[in-house]
């Protein structure tokens, strides 16, 4: 399976992304997205409203697929009208009921949260509760946490992670055959990659050297915007691992340890393994299997090019928080587990909802990364199509715009250059590129019209197009050519 194979939305995919609660800007209160409280101890019989009870699940399980300009399914589970809707025709109970096919696609929710869709739909839909019968939330006490001191081993992590990974991943419970990470040096010290979903939203990871409370260690960052929901995750390095065959690192949730979030990478040879465990915040522990990712390494002079025009590797403090990191602002009386900072409007840019959710490291302050606009027009006849966006290290189609085919698909050595592989929905005509490595890109536009999901003959494409990406640069290129039909 190719990347175009893929459904292409970048639902869950950050680490923890899926299991945030969230304010709409425009709600009573403020927008500050929150985790969702435990469970209490209010009886089935007592009154379920929407306000205290409903919206707090809907908004950890399910608004990160069922929100936005593109919902999964075609619909929203951002208002208490379209919850109800959904809950009166039966459609939300049965799929979360649905052992084989569960909502979310992870697994099932406890049977008490299941349960109160069903109190709230015998209570008559109540929406507004009684305040004094809002959730209570649990003090949390966070663990000491031993970072990993970098002085004598832990540094090489930044250059194993060197390269342009191709493999495949899986992620809450969908599998995809065709995946890939573009990890490249943005600093001496500072390793970065970053997945590009286009209409729903975008995933970056990266990996640094921090002084953490005063010591020398490695730093991961980890998150992305995803139907106008900001969030960015801190991790810490505490523990590496050899066996004689592979070595492990494994990073842990910076302010709640392994109880929360954590991630390892294992490295064989030019083999990269990437599993990542989430809790939901808190919400169910331990954490469990969100993310794994396997691959090789590719195109190793990408990386080696970047590497040297920016000076990795050296042992650098590229970040320094001497105190440990701010502490995140979930709103009033919120148990803080993670340091993980949140906000929500779909309406604000990235770097506005950066700012907002307090992220001490904002991509403003990142160093030698870009932006690309890239503007395409539509045919008349096109205007509902589905676009694939690609960018390449080499060319994806022939001089007149027909994709490079061999008997009748894409061709193997041409589309596993692929680095970024956004999906834009009907209508829409431009889409940015962020947080993107400098250099030499082609971009090529496919609409997807035969409905087999990846480019194939009946589908149209535009020839691909050079572009040279400067550092710090905000570019912007323009997809002239006439589309063809493959």
């Amino acid at each position: 399976m190719r990347p175009w194979l893929l459904a292409l939305s970048v639902v869950g995919l950050a680490t923890g992304l899926s299991c945030v609660a969230v304010r709409g800007a425009g709600d009573s209160d403020d927008s500050r997205s929150r985790p969702e409280p435990p469970a209490t101890g209010k009886a089935l019989t007592e009154e379920v409203s929407y306000t205290n009870d409903i919206r707090p699940i809907v908004e950890n399980f399910c608004t990160t697929c069922h929100s936005g300009a593109d919902p999964d399914g075609g619909f929203a589970l951002t208002s208490f009208d379209a919850v109800r809707a959904k809950v009166e025709d039966g459609e939300l109970l049965a799929r979360i009921n649905d052992d084989a096919d569960p909502m979310p696609p992870v697994g099932l929710m406890s049977k008490r949260q299941r349960a109160l869709f069903e109190a709230w739909a015998d209570g008559g839909f109540m929406n507004q509760g009684d305040p004094s019968q809002a959730p209570k939330y649990a003090p949390f006490h966070p663990p000491e946490i031993e970072a990993l001191d970098i002085s004598n081993s832990g540094f090489e992590l930044l250059e194993r992670l060197q390269g342009h990974w191709i493999g495949d991943m899986t992620v809450m419970g969908q599998d995809f055959s065709w995946f890939s990470w573009d990890y490249r040096a943005i600093a001496p010290a500072h390793v970065h990659a970053i997945f590009e979903g286009g209409t729903m939203g975008n995933l970056f990871t990266s990996f640094f050297v921090a002084d953490f409370k005063g010591k020398r260690t490695i730093m991961a960052r980890n998150g992305g915007i995803l139907n106008g929901i900001y969030r960015t995750s801190y991790f810490i390095l505490d523990r590496l691992t050899e066996d004689g065959r592979s070595t492990k690192y494994r990073l842990v949730d910076a302010y709640g340890g392994e109880g929360i979030m954590w991630m390892s990478l294992e490295f064989t040879g030019d083999e990269l393994q990437f599993r990542s465990y989430t809790s939901r915040l808190g919400l169910a522990a331990p954490p469990k299997i969100h993310m794994r990712f396997t691959g090789k390494r590719r195109h190793p002079e990408l990386a080696g090019a970047a590497a040297k025009t920016v000076g990795f590797p050296e042992k650098n403090t590229e970040y320094k928080f001497p105190k440990g990191m701010p502490i995140p602002d979930w709103g009033p009386d919120l148990p803080v587990t993670s340091y993980s900072y949140i906000w929500n409007d779909a309406k604000l840019s990235l770097d506005a909802l950066a700012r907002l959710s307090g992220d001490p490291i904002r991509i403003d302050q990142i160093p030698h990364l870009a932006k690309l606009r890239v503007t395409f027009p539509r045919a008349t006849d096109l205007e509902d199509a589905t676009l694939h966006v690609y960018l390449s290290k080499g060319l994806l189609t022939d001089s007149t715009g027909k994709l490079l085919m061999q008997h009748g698909v894409p061709r193997q050595d041409a589309f596993d250059g692929i680095l970024s592989f956004p999906e834009l929905t009907a209508g829409e005509k431009e889409m940015t590129f962020t947080y993107l490595h400098p250099g030499i890109y082609y971009v090529t536009v496919v609409a997807e019209v035969n409905g087999d999901g990846y480019p194939s003959r009946g589908d149209w494409s535009q020839p691909s197009v050079k572009v040279d990406v400067g550092a710090k640069s905000d570019g912007h290129v323009n997809i002239e050519g006439v589309m063809v039909r493959n």
